[in-house]
């Protein structure tokens, strides 16, 4: 017995984050449980056996989650919005490769809520995309592109201007990235069609790519249900390998334009604490309640803590007053080392394979810490 109450909003809480994989099981009220399973034991879909009181005090927890992220997830949208409407003034000298990223990474949280929609209806035994790990590859793939993105243009624009290159075509120009994006989202949308398409009636039990990219595991023969693949696993830490580099760059871009971008980088804090909580939930298939319920928490405050930060750097850039205004990218080419303003091409492919060696080391960790 499932409880649903405005599919929508439990779509959008199930899914808003800035890189969120946190998800939250069915709610069972505690005289359900007493009235299905009388006995004092009984086997939950994660396959862990509880006594009735235990799986009482973890439904009231879980509906006291749902309580908390129908309100928080929605009103964290708001924040979001204005960090990337203040992205895209000329006032906060972003990158306009880092402002493209950023929208992908938007648009990735609005197909999230259809496609959570569209999983719970296939099936009334899915209560989480966590059980199609295909899909939940997509969704994690999205998020990778939409913070790769971004971080290979900080890069660029950050690299470029302290060797005195100038800016970096990627810096300057929407076009480079938005290519960049739109080959992501095909290449997702033709994986996805494949997946569906070889087994159409029951596309839910088919394996990531059929299961032949998984690594040999000795000396683990279990599958544990709820488990992420190996190359999902990859895309998540890769992803956090890329958000960690961004921030270290947002830093740096401080030296060019504004101060307050160091105070924006700060800022995201609760962001990479949200970070944290989805791997650490994830290593223990999703079953920690107490993160389920600090995590829409975090995720409202960081997204109130980034757009304060954006908008502090437009505000100190002259946003709102034309007289003292800073004239966008080209403040920064004046603080470069030569003042010129040059289109350079950045380099990527060897951070992009560091970037993959990194998460499928710990990616291969992760599957035998998996709990």
């Amino acid at each position: 017995m499932m409880i649903s109450r405005n599919r929508f909003s439990v779509a959008f809480c199930l899914y808003y984050s800035n890189y969120n994989q946190i998800r939250i099981n069915a709610f069972i009220p505690t005289s359900t449980v007493s009235t299905i399973y009388p006995s004092s034991r009984f086997q939950t879909n994660n396959n862990i056996i509880m006594t009735t009181p235990t799986f009482a005090m973890t439904s009231q927890a879980a509906m006291a989650s749902a309580a908390i992220t129908k309100r928080l997830y929605p009103a964290s949208i708001i924040g979001t919005f204005g960090e990337a409407y203040f992205r895209m003034t000329r006032e906060i000298a972003c990158p306009r490769g880092v402002a493209v990223g950023y929208l992908a990474q938007i648009l990735t949280i609005l197909l999230s809520i259809p496609m959570i929609s569209i999983v719970k209806s296939s099936s009334p035994d899915i209560r989480s995309i966590l059980q199609v790990d295909w899909l939940h590859f997509m969704e994690t793939f999205l998020f990778w592109a939409s913070i790769h993105v971004q971080c290979i243009s900080f890069r660029d624009a950050v690299g470029s201007v302290e060797r005195g290159d100038g800016l970096p075509a990627s810096a300057v120009q929407f076009q480079p990235m938005t290519m960049r994006v739109l080959f992501f989202f095909g290449l997702v949308i033709a994986i996805t069609a494949g997946h569906y398409f070889v087994n159409p009636k029951s596309w839910q039990s088919t394996l990531l790519f059929g299961g032949y990219l998984n690594p040999p595991t000795p000396n683990r023969s279990i599958k544990l249900n709820g488990e992420l693949s190996f190359l999902t696993w990859i895309f998540h830490w890769s992803m956090i390998y890329d958000y960690i580099i961004q921030l270290r760059c947002m830093w740096r871009w401080g030296d060019f334009t504004s101060e307050k971008w160091k105070l924006y980088t700060l800022l995201h804090l609760p962001a990479c604490l949200v970070n944290g909580i989805v791997m650490v939930n994830h290593l223990y298939r999703d079953q920690i309640v107490m993160l389920r319920l600090l995590h829409p928490v975090l995720v409202f405050v960081g997204s109130i803590a980034t757009f304060y930060g954006s908008f502090a750097i437009a505000r100190d850039n002259g946003w709102g007053d034309p007289a003292n205004s800073m004239d966008g990218l080209d403040g920064v080419v004046l603080k470069s080392k030569d003042g010129v303003m040059k289109v350079s091409k950045g380099s990527n492919l060897s951070y992009t394979v560091s970037s993959f060696a990194f998460g499928a080391l710990l990616a291969y960790a992760s599957i035998y810490l998996t709990k």
